[in-house]
Protein backbone atom coordinates (compact mmCIF):
# COMPACT_ATOMS: atom_id res chain seq x y z
CA UNK A 1 0.00 0.00 0.00
CA UNK A 2 2.73 2.29 0.70
CA UNK A 3 4.45 2.03 -2.66
CA UNK A 4 0.75 2.40 -4.53
CA UNK A 5 0.17 5.75 -2.20
CA UNK A 6 3.48 6.84 -3.21
CA UNK A 7 4.45 6.03 -6.87
CA UNK A 8 0.38 8.07 -7.27
CA UNK A 9 1.76 11.29 -4.97
CA UNK A 10 4.77 11.53 -6.41
CA UNK A 11 3.44 11.07 -10.14
CA UNK A 12 0.71 13.16 -9.42
CA UNK A 13 2.37 15.90 -8.52
CA UNK A 14 4.92 15.81 -10.99
CA UNK A 15 2.38 15.94 -13.53
CA UNK A 16 -0.43 18.37 -12.11
CA UNK A 17 2.92 20.90 -12.24
CA UNK A 18 3.63 19.61 -15.73
CA UNK A 19 0.74 20.26 -17.26
CA UNK A 20 -0.62 23.11 -15.06
CA UNK A 21 2.54 24.90 -17.06
CA UNK A 22 1.15 23.72 -20.54
CA UNK A 23 -2.18 24.94 -19.25
CA UNK A 24 -1.55 28.29 -17.39
CA UNK A 25 0.62 29.23 -20.32
CA UNK A 26 -1.88 28.58 -22.73
CA UNK A 27 -4.63 30.69 -20.90
CA UNK A 28 -2.17 33.66 -20.97
CA UNK A 29 -1.65 33.59 -24.61
CA UNK A 30 -5.36 33.51 -25.17
CA UNK A 31 -5.53 29.44 -26.55
CA UNK A 32 -8.90 27.77 -24.89
CA UNK A 33 -8.10 24.65 -23.22
CA UNK A 34 -10.70 22.14 -23.42
CA UNK A 35 -9.40 19.65 -21.23
CA UNK A 36 -7.03 19.15 -18.32
CA UNK A 37 -6.52 15.88 -17.24
CA UNK A 38 -4.47 13.85 -14.56
CA UNK A 39 -4.46 10.60 -15.55
CA UNK A 40 -5.65 8.64 -18.77
CA UNK A 41 -8.88 7.70 -19.48
CA UNK A 42 -11.27 6.69 -18.47
CA UNK A 43 -12.13 9.50 -16.41
CA UNK A 44 -13.32 8.61 -12.74
CA UNK A 45 -13.89 12.26 -11.64
CA UNK A 46 -15.14 15.58 -14.65
CA UNK A 47 -16.00 18.55 -13.65
CA UNK A 48 -16.53 21.56 -15.95
CA UNK A 49 -15.97 25.17 -15.17
CA UNK A 50 -15.66 27.54 -17.73
CA UNK A 51 -14.44 26.29 -21.05
CA UNK A 52 -12.43 23.64 -19.67
CA UNK A 53 -13.23 20.16 -18.50
CA UNK A 54 -11.16 18.98 -15.54
CA UNK A 55 -10.77 15.42 -14.55
CA UNK A 56 -8.87 12.51 -13.38
CA UNK A 57 -8.75 9.17 -15.22
CA UNK A 58 -8.15 5.88 -14.26
CA UNK A 59 -4.49 5.54 -15.46
CA UNK A 60 -2.06 7.41 -12.92
CA UNK A 61 0.78 7.23 -15.56
CA UNK A 62 0.79 10.85 -17.03
CA UNK A 63 -1.55 13.06 -18.06
CA UNK A 64 -2.62 15.44 -20.67
CA UNK A 65 -4.15 19.25 -21.68
CA UNK A 66 -6.25 19.07 -25.10
CA UNK A 67 -6.08 22.34 -26.23
CA UNK A 68 -8.69 23.98 -28.99
CA UNK A 69 -7.51 23.14 -32.31
CA UNK A 70 -4.06 21.80 -31.17
CA UNK A 71 -4.44 18.87 -33.82
CA UNK A 72 -3.67 20.45 -37.23
CA UNK A 73 -6.32 18.39 -38.91
CA UNK A 74 -8.91 19.89 -37.09
CA UNK A 75 -8.25 23.64 -36.46
CA UNK A 76 -10.55 25.88 -38.18
CA UNK A 77 -8.68 29.09 -37.88
CA UNK A 78 -10.37 30.59 -34.84
CA UNK A 79 -8.12 32.78 -32.96
CA UNK A 80 -8.39 31.00 -29.67
CA UNK A 81 -6.72 27.73 -30.92
CA UNK A 82 -3.38 26.78 -30.44
CA UNK A 83 -2.60 26.81 -34.46
CA UNK A 84 -3.88 30.04 -34.94
CA UNK A 85 -1.11 31.45 -32.52
CA UNK A 86 2.07 32.48 -33.45
CA UNK A 87 5.24 30.33 -33.63
CA UNK A 88 6.77 32.09 -30.24
CA UNK A 89 3.42 31.35 -28.34
CA UNK A 90 3.33 27.96 -29.51
CA UNK A 91 6.59 27.18 -28.54
CA UNK A 92 6.33 29.24 -25.01
CA UNK A 93 3.16 26.82 -23.99
CA UNK A 94 5.13 23.94 -24.92
CA UNK A 95 8.23 24.68 -23.26
CA UNK A 96 6.11 25.79 -19.77
CA UNK A 97 5.71 21.98 -19.23
CA UNK A 98 9.10 21.19 -18.92
CA UNK A 99 9.84 24.24 -17.59
CA UNK A 100 7.57 24.14 -14.15
CA UNK A 101 9.24 20.53 -13.83
CA UNK A 102 12.59 21.72 -13.60
CA UNK A 103 11.35 24.87 -11.50
CA UNK A 104 10.01 22.35 -8.98
CA UNK A 105 13.12 20.32 -8.65
CA UNK A 106 15.12 23.75 -7.74
CA UNK A 107 12.62 24.42 -5.32
CA UNK A 108 12.80 20.89 -3.56
CA UNK A 109 16.59 20.84 -3.60
CA UNK A 110 16.50 24.12 -1.82
CA UNK A 111 14.06 23.20 0.52
CA UNK A 112 15.89 20.31 1.46
CA UNK A 113 19.56 21.83 1.87
CA UNK A 114 17.69 24.46 3.76
CA UNK A 115 16.13 21.85 6.60
CA UNK A 116 19.17 19.67 5.92
CA UNK A 117 19.56 16.45 2.84
CA UNK A 118 20.73 13.26 3.74
CA UNK A 119 23.55 12.27 1.57
CA UNK A 120 26.11 9.30 1.99
CA UNK A 121 29.05 9.94 4.05
CA UNK A 122 32.33 11.16 2.43
CA UNK A 123 31.65 12.59 -0.97
CA UNK A 124 32.52 16.24 -0.49
CA UNK A 125 35.78 14.74 0.89
CA UNK A 126 38.87 15.05 -1.27
CA UNK A 127 39.37 12.00 -3.61
CA UNK A 128 41.82 9.85 -1.50
CA UNK A 129 41.53 6.17 -1.80
CA UNK A 130 40.62 4.96 1.74
CA UNK A 131 39.91 1.05 0.79
CA UNK A 132 40.12 -0.58 -2.09
CA UNK A 133 38.12 -3.65 -2.28
CA UNK A 134 39.50 -7.42 -2.94
CA UNK A 135 39.54 -8.48 -6.58
CA UNK A 136 38.01 -5.53 -7.73
CA UNK A 137 38.95 -2.94 -10.58
CA UNK A 138 40.91 -0.84 -8.65
CA UNK A 139 42.61 -3.70 -6.96
CA UNK A 140 43.63 -5.09 -10.13
CA UNK A 141 44.48 -1.94 -12.00
CA UNK A 142 47.11 -0.94 -8.64
CA UNK A 143 45.36 1.39 -6.79
CA UNK A 144 46.19 1.28 -3.60
CA UNK A 145 44.85 3.10 -0.41
CA UNK A 146 46.80 6.75 0.16
CA UNK A 147 45.91 7.79 -3.37
CA UNK A 148 44.57 10.80 -4.47
CA UNK A 149 42.58 10.44 -7.34
CA UNK A 150 43.72 13.71 -9.04
CA UNK A 151 41.78 13.37 -12.96
CA UNK A 152 39.54 10.87 -14.60
CA UNK A 153 40.52 11.08 -18.38
CA UNK A 154 41.89 14.24 -17.95
CA UNK A 155 38.94 16.00 -16.48
CA UNK A 156 39.97 17.20 -12.45
CA UNK A 157 38.36 15.62 -9.66
CA UNK A 158 37.94 18.01 -6.98
CA UNK A 159 36.26 15.18 -4.48
CA UNK A 160 34.18 11.85 -3.92
CA UNK A 161 31.59 12.87 -5.27
CA UNK A 162 32.42 13.73 -8.57
CA UNK A 163 35.09 10.45 -8.57
CA UNK A 164 31.76 8.38 -7.98
CA UNK A 165 30.07 9.95 -10.79
CA UNK A 166 32.47 9.20 -13.22
CA UNK A 167 32.66 5.56 -12.29
CA UNK A 168 28.69 4.76 -12.36
CA UNK A 169 28.07 6.27 -15.84
CA UNK A 170 31.00 4.69 -17.41
CA UNK A 171 30.38 0.83 -16.83
CA UNK A 172 32.33 -1.54 -19.29
CA UNK A 173 34.50 1.15 -19.88
CA UNK A 174 38.44 1.46 -19.43
CA UNK A 175 38.90 4.86 -17.55
CA UNK A 176 42.60 6.37 -17.28
CA UNK A 177 42.95 7.68 -14.01
CA UNK A 178 45.73 10.02 -12.88
CA UNK A 179 46.58 9.80 -9.26
CA UNK A 180 49.09 11.54 -6.39
CA UNK A 181 51.03 8.45 -4.57
CA UNK A 182 53.41 9.96 -2.19
CA UNK A 183 53.96 13.01 -3.86
CA UNK A 184 54.65 11.07 -7.49
CA UNK A 185 52.54 11.07 -10.54
CA UNK A 186 50.83 7.51 -11.56
CA UNK A 187 48.72 6.85 -14.45
CA UNK A 188 46.52 3.79 -14.55
CA UNK A 189 43.95 2.25 -16.93
CA UNK A 190 40.48 0.96 -14.53
CA UNK A 191 38.28 -1.05 -16.13
CA UNK A 192 35.18 -0.53 -14.63
CA UNK A 193 32.73 -3.31 -14.21
CA UNK A 194 29.03 -3.63 -14.51
CA UNK A 195 27.24 -4.17 -10.67
CA UNK A 196 23.69 -4.35 -9.71
CA UNK A 197 20.64 -4.58 -11.75
CA UNK A 198 20.84 -1.00 -12.99
CA UNK A 199 23.56 -1.49 -14.92
CA UNK A 200 25.60 1.14 -13.09
CA UNK A 201 29.76 1.52 -12.99
CA UNK A 202 31.66 -0.19 -9.73
CA UNK A 203 35.40 0.24 -9.82
CA UNK A 204 35.96 -0.88 -5.59
CA UNK A 205 37.91 2.45 -4.53
CA UNK A 206 35.77 4.19 -1.61
CA UNK A 207 36.30 7.25 0.54
CA UNK A 208 36.95 7.27 4.53
CA UNK A 209 33.58 5.49 5.78
CA UNK A 210 33.94 4.60 9.61
CA UNK A 211 31.75 1.37 10.05
CA UNK A 212 28.64 3.34 11.69
CA UNK A 213 26.81 0.87 14.66
CA UNK A 214 23.30 0.41 12.78
CA UNK A 215 21.78 -2.14 16.05
CA UNK A 216 23.77 -4.21 18.42
CA UNK A 217 23.28 -8.21 19.15
CA UNK A 218 21.92 -8.70 22.47
CA UNK A 219 24.24 -10.41 24.50
CA UNK A 220 27.31 -10.11 22.73
CA UNK A 221 30.35 -7.72 24.17
CA UNK A 222 29.71 -4.56 22.06
CA UNK A 223 25.99 -4.19 24.38
CA UNK A 224 27.32 -5.03 27.51
CA UNK A 225 30.21 -2.64 27.16
CA UNK A 226 27.58 0.39 26.39
CA UNK A 227 28.16 1.28 23.02
CA UNK A 228 25.18 2.44 21.32
CA UNK A 229 23.44 2.50 17.44
CA UNK A 230 25.02 5.43 15.41
CA UNK A 231 28.80 5.20 17.45
CA UNK A 232 31.17 5.96 14.71
CA UNK A 233 34.26 3.40 14.40
CA UNK A 234 37.64 4.99 13.87
CA UNK A 235 40.12 2.81 15.61
CA UNK A 236 41.24 -0.66 15.99
CA UNK A 237 44.09 -0.92 18.81
CA UNK A 238 45.14 2.59 18.18
CA UNK A 239 45.24 2.06 14.22
CA UNK A 240 42.49 4.15 11.83
CA UNK A 241 40.24 2.19 9.89
CA UNK A 242 38.33 3.62 6.84
CA UNK A 243 36.02 0.45 6.27
CA UNK A 244 34.06 -1.55 8.03
CA UNK A 245 35.76 -4.96 6.48
CA UNK A 246 39.22 -3.52 7.98
CA UNK A 247 37.06 -3.92 11.38
CA UNK A 248 35.92 -7.60 10.53
CA UNK A 249 39.19 -8.67 9.37
CA UNK A 250 40.71 -7.08 12.31
CA UNK A 251 38.69 -8.83 15.01
CA UNK A 252 39.19 -12.28 13.00
CA UNK A 253 42.87 -11.74 13.06
CA UNK A 254 42.95 -11.53 16.55
CA UNK A 255 41.21 -15.00 17.02
CA UNK A 256 39.32 -14.04 20.49
CA UNK A 257 41.84 -11.83 21.99
CA UNK A 258 40.60 -8.78 23.28
CA UNK A 259 40.68 -5.59 21.03
CA UNK A 260 40.12 -1.90 21.30
CA UNK A 261 37.79 0.19 19.52
CA UNK A 262 37.87 3.68 18.92
CA UNK A 263 34.73 5.25 18.80
CA UNK A 264 33.26 8.89 18.03
CA UNK A 265 29.96 9.65 19.87
CA UNK A 266 29.18 12.84 18.59
CA UNK A 267 31.94 15.00 19.74
CA UNK A 268 32.89 12.69 22.36
CA UNK A 269 35.75 10.29 21.43
CA UNK A 270 35.35 6.68 23.86
CA UNK A 271 37.36 3.48 23.51
CA UNK A 272 36.00 0.12 24.41
CA UNK A 273 38.05 -2.53 25.37
CA UNK A 274 36.15 -6.13 24.44
CA UNK A 275 36.62 -9.87 24.09
CA UNK A 276 35.11 -11.10 21.11
CA UNK A 277 32.88 -13.68 21.29
CA UNK A 278 32.67 -17.18 19.56
CA UNK A 279 29.40 -17.76 17.30
CA UNK A 280 29.65 -20.94 15.05
CA UNK A 281 32.93 -20.52 12.94
CA UNK A 282 33.14 -16.45 13.61
CA UNK A 283 34.22 -13.99 16.26
CA UNK A 284 32.14 -11.56 17.13
CA UNK A 285 31.90 -8.30 19.34
CA UNK A 286 28.04 -7.72 18.56
CA UNK A 287 27.49 -5.10 15.98
CA UNK A 288 25.60 -4.87 12.94
CA UNK A 289 26.64 -1.81 10.37
CA UNK A 290 25.32 0.63 8.55
CA UNK A 291 26.02 -0.46 4.63
CA UNK A 292 25.79 3.01 4.08
CA UNK A 293 26.51 6.16 6.21
CA UNK A 294 25.05 9.45 5.48
CA UNK A 295 25.32 13.14 6.94
CA UNK A 296 23.08 15.53 7.02
CA UNK A 297 24.32 18.65 4.86
CA UNK A 298 22.54 21.72 5.96
CA UNK A 299 22.74 25.10 4.75
CA UNK A 300 20.21 27.50 6.40
CA UNK A 301 20.99 30.74 4.22
CA UNK A 302 18.18 30.49 1.41
CA UNK A 303 20.71 32.07 -1.02
CA UNK A 304 23.61 29.37 -0.42
CA UNK A 305 21.05 26.80 -0.73
CA UNK A 306 19.72 28.07 -3.81
CA UNK A 307 23.26 28.09 -5.34
CA UNK A 308 23.54 24.13 -4.24
CA UNK A 309 20.07 23.12 -5.53
CA UNK A 310 21.39 24.88 -8.82
CA UNK A 311 24.90 22.84 -8.92
CA UNK A 312 23.09 19.66 -8.04
CA UNK A 313 20.54 20.30 -10.66
CA UNK A 314 23.63 21.07 -13.35
CA UNK A 315 25.61 17.63 -11.64
CA UNK A 316 22.11 15.95 -12.52
CA UNK A 317 21.23 17.15 -15.98
CA UNK A 318 25.20 16.84 -17.00
CA UNK A 319 25.01 13.15 -16.01
CA UNK A 320 21.55 12.33 -17.34
CA UNK A 321 23.25 13.14 -20.92
CA UNK A 322 25.98 11.47 -20.98
CA UNK A 323 23.93 7.95 -19.75
CA UNK A 324 21.72 9.06 -22.34
CA UNK A 325 24.79 9.29 -25.30
CA UNK A 326 26.02 6.19 -24.13
CA UNK A 327 22.40 3.91 -24.53
CA UNK A 328 22.03 6.25 -28.16
CA UNK A 329 25.72 4.49 -28.65
CA UNK A 330 24.93 1.09 -27.63
CA UNK A 331 27.69 1.53 -24.63
CA UNK A 332 25.04 1.51 -21.69
CA UNK A 333 22.99 -1.29 -20.62
CA UNK A 334 19.20 -0.64 -21.00
CA UNK A 335 18.95 -1.86 -17.13
CA UNK A 336 20.09 1.63 -16.48
CA UNK A 337 16.48 2.37 -17.60
CA UNK A 338 13.43 2.58 -15.57
CA UNK A 339 9.35 2.53 -16.12
CA UNK A 340 6.60 2.86 -14.59
CA UNK A 341 6.89 -0.44 -12.18
CA UNK A 342 10.84 0.83 -11.51
CA UNK A 343 9.71 4.19 -10.88
CA UNK A 344 6.54 2.68 -8.57
CA UNK A 345 8.78 0.61 -6.63
CA UNK A 346 11.76 3.47 -6.21
CA UNK A 347 8.59 5.83 -4.87
CA UNK A 348 7.49 3.38 -1.94
CA UNK A 349 11.12 2.55 -0.94
CA UNK A 350 12.23 6.15 -0.59
CA UNK A 351 9.13 6.64 1.07
CA UNK A 352 10.04 4.07 3.71
CA UNK A 353 13.08 5.97 4.16
CA UNK A 354 11.77 9.05 5.29
CA UNK A 355 10.22 12.26 4.34
CA UNK A 356 13.54 13.92 3.10
CA UNK A 357 14.42 10.59 0.82
CA UNK A 358 11.18 11.01 -1.28
CA UNK A 359 11.58 14.53 -1.93
CA UNK A 360 14.81 14.16 -3.00
CA UNK A 361 13.56 11.07 -5.47
CA UNK A 362 10.52 13.59 -6.39
CA UNK A 363 12.88 16.23 -7.35
CA UNK A 364 15.42 14.24 -9.43
CA UNK A 365 12.53 12.46 -11.28
CA UNK A 366 10.62 16.23 -12.12
CA UNK A 367 14.03 16.72 -13.58
CA UNK A 368 14.32 13.67 -15.63
CA UNK A 369 10.39 14.35 -16.53
CA UNK A 370 11.78 17.78 -18.09
CA UNK A 371 14.86 16.66 -20.09
CA UNK A 372 13.10 13.95 -21.53
CA UNK A 373 10.27 15.87 -22.82
CA UNK A 374 12.57 18.52 -23.72
CA UNK A 375 14.06 15.68 -26.58
CA UNK A 376 13.29 16.03 -29.59
CA UNK A 377 10.98 13.08 -30.10
CA UNK A 378 8.07 13.42 -31.89
CA UNK A 379 4.88 13.17 -29.34
CA UNK A 380 7.12 14.66 -26.60
CA UNK A 381 7.00 18.57 -26.13
CA UNK A 382 10.49 18.63 -27.70
CA UNK A 383 9.45 17.13 -30.72
CA UNK A 384 6.49 19.57 -31.54
CA UNK A 385 8.91 22.19 -30.70
CA UNK A 386 11.48 20.66 -33.22
CA UNK A 387 8.71 20.70 -35.66
CA UNK A 388 7.78 24.30 -35.18
CA UNK A 389 11.70 25.06 -35.18
CA UNK A 390 12.46 23.74 -38.45
CA UNK A 391 8.84 25.38 -39.98
CA UNK A 392 10.47 28.62 -38.98
CA UNK A 393 13.91 27.48 -40.77
CA UNK A 394 12.07 26.71 -43.69
CA UNK A 395 9.78 29.99 -43.37
CA UNK A 396 6.79 27.37 -44.72
CA UNK A 397 4.68 25.20 -42.34
CA UNK A 398 4.81 21.42 -43.37
CA UNK A 399 2.37 19.70 -45.18
CA UNK A 400 -0.73 18.04 -42.44
CA UNK A 401 0.53 14.64 -44.49
CA UNK A 402 4.08 15.44 -43.31
CA UNK A 403 3.04 16.35 -39.96
CA UNK A 404 0.89 13.34 -39.74
CA UNK A 405 4.02 10.91 -40.83
CA UNK A 406 6.05 12.13 -37.93
CA UNK A 407 3.35 12.17 -35.72
CA UNK A 408 3.04 8.43 -36.52
CA UNK A 409 6.39 7.82 -36.35
CA UNK A 410 6.92 9.31 -32.92
CA UNK A 411 3.57 6.47 -31.71
CA UNK A 412 5.82 3.75 -32.95
CA UNK A 413 8.85 5.08 -30.99
CA UNK A 414 7.14 5.99 -28.03
CA UNK A 415 5.23 2.65 -28.12
CA UNK A 416 8.86 0.98 -28.35
CA UNK A 417 9.85 2.56 -25.66
CA UNK A 418 7.46 2.12 -23.56
CA UNK A 419 7.50 -1.76 -24.07
CA UNK A 420 11.24 -1.78 -23.47
CA UNK A 421 11.29 -0.03 -20.06
CA UNK A 422 8.17 -2.20 -18.79
CA UNK A 423 10.15 -5.08 -20.28
CA UNK A 424 13.88 -4.24 -18.34
CA UNK A 425 11.29 -3.60 -15.13
CA UNK A 426 9.79 -7.11 -15.08
CA UNK A 427 13.41 -8.25 -15.48
CA UNK A 428 14.58 -6.53 -12.49
CA UNK A 429 11.77 -8.85 -10.68
CA UNK A 430 13.01 -11.95 -9.51
CA UNK A 431 10.06 -14.11 -9.99
CA UNK A 432 9.36 -12.96 -13.24
CA UNK A 433 12.74 -11.98 -14.78
CA UNK A 434 14.44 -15.84 -14.56
CA UNK A 435 11.27 -16.82 -17.18
CA UNK A 436 12.61 -13.55 -19.63
CA UNK A 437 14.92 -14.31 -22.43
CA UNK A 438 17.20 -11.78 -21.41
Amino acid sequence: MTTLLAFVFVLGVLVFVHESGHFLTAKWVGVRVKVFSLGFPPAIIRRTWGDTEYQIGALPLGGYVKMAGDNPMESTGDPEEFMSRSKWERLAILFAGPLMNLVLAILILTVLFMVGIERPAGLDDPAVVRFVAEDSPASRAGVAPGDHIVSIDGSPVANWSEALDHFLVNANETLTVSLLRDDEAVELALDIETRGEDGIGYAGVFPAVQPQVLRLREDFPAQHAGMLPGDVITKVDGAPIFYFTELITAIEERAGAPVLIGVLRGVDVLEFDLTPQKDGDRWLIGIEFNPAPTVIHRIPNPALAFGAALDETSRFTRLTFVVLGRLISGRASVNTLSGPIGIAEASGETARRGARQLFMFMAFLSLNLAILNLLPIPLLDGGHMAIIAAEGLAGRDFSLRVKERILQFGFVMMMMLMVTVIYVDLSKIEAIGKYLPW
